[in-house]
């Protein structure tokens, strides 16, 4: 029996034994289970630092989540203090003024093959030979500038009649040559090459078996082709020949906004007469209106050519590259020159615009940011103003200073409210009789945001109230000034009294350094500014449509780098001016500035204002009226199959 026992006892001890192994190897997967998914921890942290270090995250967001805010604010009524926000360490923000490109655009340009020797001299017979001639140079290369080029892109001929030839009859007329010059389009698919040919006539019926120019579609002559022996320019085997007359159209809509053309347009402008001499015994069309005198661009393919560089931020060198690829070779150097002679006519328009927001706005946002300007050993920085007229334009001016003096220069003489940050160098602007300052609400999150993920929990108050005030804003967004105004008195003034009162308790005992500090001082600096969207229904509490505008130029610079000096940056604010205000108003900024660039430069000068997008819609439709502004489908000539789509 006692064996017995001690043999039970043994078993027991064994299976105690057994229980206890079988739950430590539990606890073992478990643990390892616990190591793995640390690791796979410490792995995204890894990856995130890296791209933190890489500079992934180019931009910090300022939203922070209600479900934090409120349980910082339990957290400091009842004084358990408070665990710091994850993501703690401040993370300084991108600055708009300092990013600046380094790297410097190639400027090479293709070159073309060797220009063939001429032939050597014969030496005489029995002259010894020169044993001390020089070794023969290797020739010079030239550069594929001018108009010596081998073009690889379709080509159309547009013939243009006389409009007396138009008026009375070519059966008055006898034919008796013709002028052609050639000029670079573009459609949508590529670049083409435009032949206008203004036929001469005199008075007097055509010889007997003379060829004849109908002046219908479909008659003697239409649809003709042109071969290689006539376009020894263009490698293309055959190109139309139409009569302009004959193509020139207007949209069934003549208050169009999109583009109604699918394959593209040529713009033709016939601007008022006033030369009422004899025209002569040879009669002979005008060249029809360009945007540049005597170039080879047409507004097409310039509107083209600016548009990719200043709204899609495409520099020249790519273009180059792609019209290359096209088979249409054009230097960097030719778009530079076409965009500084653009911007001369540009210029006219943007001031005309500015003026009319100094004289006739009751508020508009202003911002500023920097820009970098070609030296002669090295970049310097110029500043590039914003101006956003919500509703009408935005507008950029370019001024290699940014102080007082250039600020009052800017926009002095101004009496209504400017809605800007609180920079020194706007002081001047403001005062009796002057302008009214309109604070930003943004700028002042912007320290609470850094302070509240630094961990200093405080500030959870302030990030709660301005939220608070941006929620009542985006419920009355859509209704009118009087009803806008009405209500923030009621909602939002009380916040905006709390948080000042509250600003003013915390701010003695807040620390010399803290982001909490700055953020406090900027409130008793700026309470006056910041209170002005109660007095006021029109304006926003915040400038951040300045600020978006601003970036626009940022997103450029960080791809064309710099402009070549003062004058270019001058003219490529005006440009872009005309461009980013298009969105605004609903308009194609690329048939838009086709349309504008062929009518400016015989405009009147003192009725630039007409030529802005503002008001554009309305000038197309006088001159279309007046049959002085017409239109060519390219779909229509090049024989595209694409159908413009119904309008509505």
């Amino acid at each position: 029996m006692r064996r017995l026992w001690a043999s039970e006892q043994r078993v027991q001890a064994l299976q105690a034994r057994v229980a206890e192994l079988e739950g430590a190897e539990q606890r073992a997967a478990d643990l390892q289970r616990t190591v793995e998914a640390l690791t796979a921890q410490n792995l995204q942290l890894q990856e995130r630092l890296r791209e933190l270090e890489i500079g992934f995250r180019r931009f910090v967001s300022e939203r922070v989540a209600p479900e934090q805010l409120a349980l910082a604010l339990t957290k400091e009524t009842t004084g358990t203090p408070p665990a710091a926000a994850p993501d703690a360490s401040p993370s300084p923000e991108p600055s708009a003024s300092s990013e600046r490109g380094t790297h410097v655009e190639p400027s090479a340009d293709p070159e073309l093959p060797p220009a063939p020797q001429p032939a050597a001299t014969p030496e005489p017979a029995g002259a010894p030979p020169c044993s001390s001639d020089p070794e023969p140079k290797e020739p010079k290369r030239r550069h594929n500038h001018g108009r010596r080029r081998k073009l690889t892109t379709p080509r159309v001929i547009l013939e243009v009649l006389p409009p007396e030839v138009l008026q009375e009859g070519v059966e008055k007329f006898e034919r008796i040559g013709h002028e052609e010059s050639s000029t670079l389009g573009y459609r949508r698919g590529g670049p083409l090459e435009i032949v206008t040919r203004r036929v001469k006539f005199v008075r007097g019926s055509a010889p007997q078996g003379a060829p004849r120019i109908p002046l219908t579609p479909g008659g003697e002559g239409a649809g003709d082709t042109c071969d290689t022996e006539q376009t020894p320019a263009s490698s293309t085997p055959s190109c139309p020949i139409v009569r302009e007359h004959e193509v020139a159209m207007v949209p069934a809509d003549t208050a169009f906004k999109a583009n109604p053309f699918v394959d593209g347009a040529l713009v033709r402008y016939t601007p008022p007469s006033t030369d009422d001499e004899d025209r002569g015994a040879v009669l002979i069309a005008d060249v029809p209106e360009r945007p540049l005198c005597r170039s080879l661009v047409d507004a097409s393919l310039l509107a083209r050519l600016l548009v990719h560089k200043l709204d899609y931020h495409m520099p020249f060198y790519r273009q180059e590259i792609e019209a290359d690829r096209q088979g249409c070779p054009n230097s960097r150097t030719n778009m530079s020159r076409w965009q500084f002679e653009a911007g001369a006519l540009a210029r006219r328009i943007a001031d005309a615009a500015w003026q009319e927001a100094i004289d006739h706005r009751s508020w508009f946002g202003m911002d500023a940011t920097g820009i970098a300007i070609q030296d002669v050993d090295k970049y310097r920085y110029g500043h590039v103003f914003v101006l956003v007229a919500p509703g009408d334009s935005v507008l950029y001016r370019y001024a290699p200073t940014y102080d007082g003096d250039t600020v009052e220069k800017m926009f002095g003489g101004y009496k209504g409210v400017i809605v800007a940050d609180a920079s020194a160098n706007h002081n001047g602007l403001f005062g009796p009789g002057k302008a009214r300052e309109g604070g930003c609400w943004s700028h002042g999150r912007k320290p609470f945001v850094k302070a509240f993920k630094a961990g200093e929990a405080k500030s959870a108050f302030a990030l709660d109230i301005i939220q608070r005030l941006f929620r009542i804003e985006k419920k009355i967004a859509l209704l009118p000034p009087d009803e806008r105004l009405a209500i923030r008195r009621r909602d939002s003034a009380p916040l905006v009294e709390a948080l000042f009162q509250w600003a003013e308790r915390e701010l003695p005992s807040a620390h010399e350094d803290s982001f909490l500090r700055k953020g406090l001082v900027y409130l008793h600096n700026q309470q006056e500014v910041l209170r002005e969207f109660l007095r006021n229904g029109e304006i926003p509490i915040h400038n951040n449509a300045s600020e978006r505008a601003a970036r626009h130029v940022v997103k450029g610079r960080s791809n064309w780098l710099a402009h070549g000096s003062d004058d270019h940056a001058e003219r490529a604010c005006a440009l872009t001016s005309l461009i980013v205000s298009c969105p605004m108003h609903g308009l194609d900024p690329e048939l838009y500035l086709q349309e504008v660039l062929t009518v400016a430069p015989s405009w009147p000068v003192h009725r630039m204002l007409e030529l802005t997008p503002k008001h554009w819609v309305g000038t197309r439709q006088r001159l279309i009226a007046e049959g002085r502004l017409k239109y060519i489908d390219l779909a229509a000539i090049t024989g595209s199959r694409l159908i413009s789509p119904a309008p509505g």
